[in-house]
């Protein structure tokens, strides 16, 4: 099952500072800073919220990158993981890797990369995808990953959704209240990526008709 994208530069439209006041923020943040300070040399950011990954994941790496040479590439098909060899970053970002997985020369080229930023003391932050392949079909690389450090991304509550929501819509400059995102969020998906897709629409829509996006005008455009 492939994800429906969005096609947005996340890092664009939101900060880690907007994450902060986030359940999850904390925690995930301090283990992410003790794997960087610690001994191991690469990690894994897992879980279902796969929108908010990202989100997070790309903010992470806009953090670090103001003090630390930093690589980030998003791994859509095999050919954008080419450009991610001889790198010479101290801290390699690799969003939705396992897209790779199921190919052999993805594989081959994964398991070169890991074993050469082993050897140079890179240390490589990876992004799994829930939408792709979850285990590569090659047994060395098999064996890498599982040595790395899983972190969990854990589900979002409500209040996390509007957070998100808030502030990245307010990066992209559009506000909306409160009583506006808790009406979507409890009467339509539950998903984070549904959700902002139906924002992007409702911002068209009030564009055209110039209003703002008020309960009345989600209702007529959405039938909610």
């Amino acid at each position: 099952m492939k994800q429906q994208s969005l096609n947005l530069k996340f890092q664009e439209y939101i900060d880690i500072k907007d994450m902060e006041a986030c359940s999850f923020f904390k925690e995930i943040f301090t283990r992410c800073m003790n794997f960087l300070n610690g001994n191991n040399h690469s990690m894994i950011l897992v879980g279902k919220e796969d929108m908010a990954k990202s989100f997070f994941f790309y903010a992470f790496y806009n953090h670090l990158k103001k003090n630390n040479n930093c690589y980030f590439k998003s791994i859509k098909q095999e050919s954008d993981f080419l450009s991610c060899e001889n790198l010479k970053e101290d801290i390699i970002f690799l969003d939705c890797h396992n897209t790779l997985y199921g190919s052999k020369s993805g594989e081959i080229l994964l398991f070169k990369l890991f074993n050469e930023s082993k050897q140079k003391n890179i240390k490589v932050l990876f992004n799994n995808s829930i939408f792709e392949e979850q285990k590569p079909n090659l047994k060395d690389l098999e064996s890498r990953m599982s040595s790395s450090l899983l972190i969990n991304f854990p589900v979002l509550s409500d209040e996390d959704k509007k957070i998100i929501i808030l502030n990245f819509l307010k990066n992209r400059g559009l506000i909306l209240t409160d009583q506006s995102v808790e009406f979507i969020i409890n009467r339509y998906s539950r998903s984070l990526n549904d959700l902002i897709e139906l924002y992007i629409k409702l911002d068209k829509i009030s564009l055209e008709q110039k209003k703002n996006i008020t309960i009345p005008l989600i209702k007529n455009s959405t039938g909610l």
